[in-house]
């Protein structure tokens, strides 16, 4: 871990400017840079040599999704059973344990799939572990109550309220060792700690959505075509912005107007930019507005990973080279991250049986309409466990793993808030524009508008400062 090199004295401190402007965007720092500067991370799939000769890095594993595109047409239901199959003997894999194993289970296709199938394998009644929220709309324990209910495992649920993130929140940067803006950590860090007071072991359905296409937005990138195609210039250019200034804004999960926001920002950029922006926190022009003068430079490599993975995948559909990099960049740098501080900050160990070599090999080989067919996203995840999971699992559209940031920001959070980024912290840095920092500030608080995304990575950014950089420096 970074924060175990950063005890020697030898070792410098100093920012890499081109890793913070990457951060903000991506709410993470992509491999092989970290936050430091001269620190590097190697990547996965590679072997570092070093001997007599000097200093070698080769690699000697890598992803291919060429398979798929040669392949002709085929059904799904000539894959389904091959699926099923190849999923059942990776969990029994992952079940090898002398100590007890149980799943999560958030009601999504992914975790539902994986607690199905170990139903059927494991020796004994499977533990599932489940968290909900107090606030509705972000609330989908129902979802994991009923696949459990249809499953028959014995299940625990944690609900989350507010003052319990509230007491955890100045404490996260003591298991991250780097800024990290995904504000799913929270929730998984409370899952796996409650886990941990059953089982040692745990599954979960980490992957799936890379291997088999399941986020909204590959959708959206097939919607946008349409709409650049359809909506004339002008309209695109100059009302749509105005229209969007009027839709009330809503601190809901998922909002309508969060939705539509993030939509319009992918309009009029390559594919490797627009998909970058839907997933991510601060786009360009926002980061103009954000960093100081002499630091707007490093916005000319804001998307160079993204470019580097495109370039290096040996698919040729766009959306093929959207799912590679998501396995390189999204898979590795956030959710794997994620789940791995979190769980291991519980003292919990966490399997992932979606990404075993035998699973990834056949996703990988899968032609991109068994994954995306039309505007549905995981079709042949989602045919194979039909007849295993409930109708209303399998129909549900994908939420995420979402917490009411935006709400607690407002309240819970205000004073933490305002205390990171306060007029003279953030002058003290010399890396931000207050101005703009207290803008975004007063539109949140105003809920004039949702800017959860950027405030919960800035946030994250100056709690990990402050630890790492201004106190123990």
């Amino acid at each position: 871990e970074l924060k175990v090199l950063l005890t020697h004295p030898a070792v410098c401190r100093e920012i890499d400017l081109i890793s913070l402007n990457e951060y903000l965007t991506f709410e993470y720092v992509p491999t092989p840079r970290t936050i430091l500067r001269h620190i590097y991370r190697l990547e996965p799939g590679h072997i570092l040599r070093y001997n007599n000769q000097g200093l070698s890095k080769q690699a000697y594993w890598h992803i291919s999704l060429a398979r798929s595109e040669s392949r002709p047409p085929v059904h799904w239901r000539d894959y389904a059973d091959a699926l099923q199959e190849t999923l059942q003997k990776s969990v029994q894999q992952e079940l090898v344990s002398d100590v007890p194993v149980g799943v999560f289970l958030s009601g999504g296709i992914d975790s539902s799939a994986i607690a199905a199938l170990m139903v059927e394998l494991y020796s004994g009644t499977v533990d599932s572990f489940a968290i909900g929220f107090e606030e509705p709309s972000f609330d989908e324990s129902n979802y994991a109550r009923l696949v459990a209910n249809h499953l028959g495992t014995r299940h625990n649920e944690l609900m989350l309220t507010s003052k319990m993130v509230a007491e955890m929140v100045p404490a996260v940067t003591d298991f991250l060792d780097e800024p990290f803006g995904d504000s799913s950590l929270i929730p998984t860090y409370f899952l796996s700690l409650f886990a941990r007071g059953y089982v040692k072991v745990v599954l979960g359905g980490d992957g799936g959505d890379e291997l088999f296409a399941g986020y909204p937005t590959l959708v959206a990138h097939r919607m946008i075509e349409y709409y650049e195609r359809i909506v004339p210039w002008k309209i695109r250019s100059y009302l749509a912005p105005k229209l969007l200034d009027m839709v009330p804004v809503s601190f809901n999960n998922i909002s309508f107007d969060f939705k539509l926001r993030r939509f319009l920002a992918g309009r009029g950029v390559p594919l490797q930019v627009r998909h970058q922006r839907w997933l991510g926190s601060f786009i360009d022009e926002e980061k103009e507005l954000l960093f100081q003068d002499w630091l707007k430079p490093v916005l000319r490599d804001t998307y160079t990973p993204s470019y580097y993975h495109a370039r290096e995948s040996d698919a040729r559909l766009p959306l093929n080279q959207i799912l590679y990099n998501d396995l390189k960049l999204y898979l590795e740098g956030d959710i794997l991250y994620k789940v791995d501080r979190a769980s291991m900050a519980s003292s919990l160990e966490v399997r992932v049986p979606f990404l075993n070599r035998g699973v990834v090999d056949f996703a990988t080989a899968l032609p991109l309409a068994l994954k995306l067919r039309g505007i549905t996203t995981k079709y042949l995840l989602k045919k194979s466990m039909a007849s295993k999971l409930p109708q209303a699992v399998i129909k549900r559209p994908k939420k995420g793993f979402n917490m009411p940031v935006a709400h607690w920001i407002n309240h819970e959070w205000r004073d933490l808030v305002l205390d990171m980024m306060s007029e003279k912290r953030i002058g003290r840095q010399g890396l931000f524009n207050y101005d703009y920092v207290k803008h975004l500030l007063d539109e949140h608080f105003a809920r004039r508008r949702d800017n959860r995304k950027m405030l919960w990575t800035l946030l994250m950014f100056q709690m990990w400062y402050h630890k790492y950089i201004e106190v123990e420096a």
